[in-house]
């Protein structure tokens, strides 16, 4: 933060900060962006909350684009430390192709940018060892992929949140079909970042703008919107987090009753959903 957001910050909110920096839970470190890629605590966070709201003990998260696999290696550390105070364990997995980008072509796989080959997964072997028994990695295109992993899921560990960091429009459309299983398999809402979404090229026809543009025109019950939680934090990272909204999930069709609501809240701290 720079010291001039620092000195016209509310004294209380910099008196949280500084306990967040010293003493502070995971919750509190992730509040002020403390953590390292804080828009994964952010949404593992989100998963594990409301996976725990509705009477889940486990929830999936996926990371679509590892390469040599910085980011999830960072997801299974931030995994273990929120499944530590939260209670809800984590299912991990990462998607590549494994080569690097697959074939780039025609201006909404912004070929000014990037193209096939970009990003391989050079340490494959390393990568595989290091995950073992932490995290799931499928290798190969997503589209070939994508549908078996969304057989192999289950109501009892509902998909919270997905990263996807796969630079080019075609494989974050293919990325995005994750999300069109059973819809007892998600969470009634599930938190996504996209990270190539804020550049100066970047826009609604090429991209992953594009795959969320077309993502929405294409399912009735399964809507890409921008995250309209309440935050204080200034952090260019959450313009990029995103919600994918289950309309057709059984919870957001059907009211629950007061006692429902109270058994399910299991504890977490008010204001958890804004």
């Amino acid at each position: 933060m720079k010291l001039s957001q620092i000195l016209l910050e509310p004294l209380y909110h910099y008196l949280k900060r500084v306990r967040a920096v010293t003493i502070g839970t995971i919750r509190q470190k992730e509040e002020y962006s403390l953590l390292v890629r804080p828009q994964y605590a952010y949404g593992l966070l989100k998963a594990a909350d409301i996976a725990k709201y509705f009477g889940k003990r486990k929830t999936t998260v996926c990371e679509f684009g590892v390469a040599t696999g910085n980011g999830l290696y960072n997801m299974i550390d931030l995994a273990e430390k929120i499944s530590s105070e939260t209670g809800v364990e984590f299912r991990i997995v990462g998607f590549d192709t494994g080569e690097g980008l697959p074939e780039v072509y025609g201006y909404k796989n912004h070929p000014e940018f990037w193209a096939q080959g970009d990003y391989p997964m050079t340490n494959k072997e390393k990568l595989i060892e290091k995950i073992e028994n932490r995290a799931e990695l499928i290798l190969g295109d997503i589209k070939n992929t994508v549908n078996s992993f969304i057989n192999s899921c289950d109501p009892t560990a509902p998909i919270g949140f997905i990263s996807v960091d796969v630079d080019i429009y075609t494989s974050a459309k293919d990325s995005l079909n994750c999300l069109l299983g059973s819809p007892e398999i998600y969470n009634p809402a599930v938190s996504i970042y996209f990270d190539d979404i804020t550049h100066f090229f970047a826009n609604k026809w090429c991209g992953e703008l594009a795959a969320i543009e077309e993502f929405n025109n294409e399912n009735e019950f399964r809507k890409i919107d921008q995250d309209r939680s309440q935050r204080h934090t200034e952090k260019k990272w959450f313009e990029k987090m995103y919600t994918c909204h289950i309309l057709d999930h059984d919870v957001r069709n059907k009211p629950q009753s007061d006692n429902q609501i109270r058994s399910m809240y299991s504890g977490l701290p008010i204001g958890v959903f804004k």
